[in-house]
């Protein structure tokens, strides 16, 4: 009995590999005239693309750029001419193979809006804007606006195709809350910014990838994995999604504590099913209340808002909004995307019983609304959004937020012939992060107050490859343990590289190549093996605190490990 059970088991397996490589070469087989189409476009960035939209189909790692434009794939396609864009939509469209999973992923990147210099009398599908500002306030996607003044973690929005942003609000008083932080499933990728509350100890930089902290210079992107890309202009991060959507997270001051705008960007062209606080994007305003306009009272009128109607039906549409609406999108610690700080959750940043007091432009005096008025138009701001700015200015004091332009990063690119292939890939964005300080550098104070770390000079701070912290991708995609130094389908060989059937001059690096591992593939952490120090006292003078010194080691590349929800908290 068991030996028949072992022979069925083995027909299966075989059955099943044969079926999945029948599949694959179904596929491959179907999207050859899109490789062909942009191989013939451009032979160095052509290839890149393909490889990059069959990765992204799959699931997988995009290869690295063998380019210098820092763009994602959709922005590729956005820069692509008329002719060879079309082409490759209608090869997308009209594909009725039974891959379609993976079609569905390549079409949500092919099918994009034109660029307004195209020329051709299309406008593609367009763009739809939503934020989250102020204390915050919410436009949805199809325009419904209103206040959600809660603490706790929030899906901003979602999609049925795994786009996800996430928002911490925090309170600022008894009745006021802000956005600290903002947490996004980047096409695999986990990407948070944090104005406030960093989740390691480090303020070098608010920006973490896979659970890293980054940095990011301004005019340079810093490349995900899957194909997404962020970068920074003074306090605003931009992330782009290798798919097309853009969220952009500027961090502010209310004079209270730091803060965040955030507003999310995403196509019409059928990217999938919207759900989260900035509404469904079915272009019904009505319906992006959750509920609350089935209750008679509380109904809003077309066109109109939370606001107005007088002190107390503003008050309960809030209070419905704080409670109902909220507990339909709060994220548990198995959804969440944020990092935590050792002993912490998501319960530690939320209050069910906040607001204490759900104030309204009603409570400001005469004098202040006319006062916030006149600072509002005068910034433009008129329309709907007027009272969402004088409610701000007159109750909190931030200065008016005008309606978002969303930048486009293509904007201003020209792609220019290349004669080989010039490989685009991170900096060492880790290494001029100072470490978490150990507890050798801690100088005590007087009991009850926070420690204060003494500064570790640029000679002693610890190399990226020994602060350990392996990135594991906890929402599902593959994530190779290692990074290949040369791009994907590139092989070298001397002074020659072979890319896309054809041969390729590459400059040699005049300066050997470091051996730091890419961001991508993250280190084992070693072990070190720390001086014996003399315990320092609480009091009176502090001594200069002598590093850890580390074996050096060659790291090892790590498996990924897959997470759940809620990073690093206890």
């Amino acid at each position: 009995m068991r030996k028949k059970y072992y022979i069925i088991a083995s027909f299966l397996l075989v059955f099943g590999a044969a079926m999945a490589q029948d599949e694959a070469n179904t596929f491959s087989k179907s999207y050859d005239p899109i490789k062909v189409e942009l191989e013939n476009w451009d032979p160095i960035r052509g290839p890149w693309l393909a490889s990059s939209l069959e990765a992204i189909s799959k699931k997988e790692p995009v290869p690295d750029r063998t380019f210098p434009e820092d763009v994602t794939p959709a922005q590729m396609v956005e820069l692509l001419p008329n002719n060879t864009r079309s082409a490759i939509e209608k090869v997308a469209i009209s594909n009725t193979s039974t891959d379609q999973s993976q079609w569905s992923e390549i079409r949500r990147v092919v099918v994009r809006p034109n660029r307004p210099t195209a020329g051709n009398g299309n406008n593609g599908c367009g763009t739809r804007i939503a934020r989250s500002y102020g204390d915050p306030h919410i436009q949805s996607f199809d325009g419904a606006r209103y206040s959600f003044q809660t603490v706790g973690e929030f899906v901003l929005t979602r999609s049925s195709n795994g786009m996800e942003v996430q928002t911490r609000q925090k309170a600022s008083g008894d009745d006021i809350s802000l956005n600290t932080a903002v947490a996004m499933n980047v096409g695999g990728d986990r990407v948070g910014i944090y104005a406030a509350d960093n989740p390691d100890g480090r303020f070098d930089s608010p920006v973490r990838v896979n659970g890293r902290a980054i940095d990011v210079d301004p005019g340079k992107a810093y490349f995900l994995t899957n194909g997404g890309t962020i970068t920074r202009t003074g306090s605003q991060y931009l992330v782009s999604w290798p798919t097309g959507e853009i969220v952009t997270a500027t961090i502010r001051n209310s004079g209270r504590m730091a803060f965040m705008n955030v507003v999310v960007s995403i196509s019409e062209c059928g990217t999938g099913f919207y759900d989260g606080l900035l509404g469904n994007a079915n272009g019904i305003e009505r319906d992006d209340f959750q509920g609350m306009n089935d209750v008679a009272d509380l109904r809003i009128p077309n066109g109109g808002d939370v606001f107005g109607g007088g002190r107390e039906l503003e008050q309960r549409r809030l209070a419905f909004l704080a409670n109902s609406m909220a507990d339909q999108y709060r994220v548990s610690q198995l959804t969440s995307l944020f990092e935590y700080p050792i002993g912490t959750s998501t319960f530690t940043f939320t209050d069910r019983s906040f607001p204490r007091y759900h104030r309204t432009v009603d409570d400001l005096s005469q004098s202040q609304r006319e006062a916030a008025r006149r600072n509002c138009e005068q910034q433009g701001i008129t329309g709907r959004d007027l009272n969402a700015c004088i409610y701000d200015n007159g109750h909190v004091g931030i200065e008016p937020t005008p309606p978002p332009v969303v930048p486009r990063p293509t904007d201003g690119v020209e792609l220019r012939p290349l004669p080989r292939p010039v490989v685009n890939s991170n900096p060492n964005s880790e290494a001029r992060l100072r470490p978490v300080p150990t507890d050798e550098e801690v100088i005590q104070t007087e009991p009850g107050k926070k420690p204060k770390y003494t500064p570790i000079p640029a000679d002693m701070q610890v190399s990226p490859e020994n602060q350990g912290g392996a990135t594991a991708d906890p929402i599902g995609r593959t994530n190779p343990s290692a990074q290949q130094e040369t791009p994907q389908n590139v092989e070298s060989s001397g002074s020659n590289t072979r890319y896309g059937g054809a041969t390729k001059e590459v400059e040699e690096p005049t300066t050997p190549t470091p051996s730091t591992p890419s961001v991508r593939s993250t280190p084992a952490p070693v072990p070190s093996t720390p001086k014996p120090s003399t315990p320092r006292v609480s009091t009176p003078k502090p001594s200069t605190p002598k590093p850890s010194v580390s074996k050096p080691s060659t790291p090892k590349p790590s498996a990924p490990k897959p997470s759940a929800g809620g990073r690093r908290g206890g």
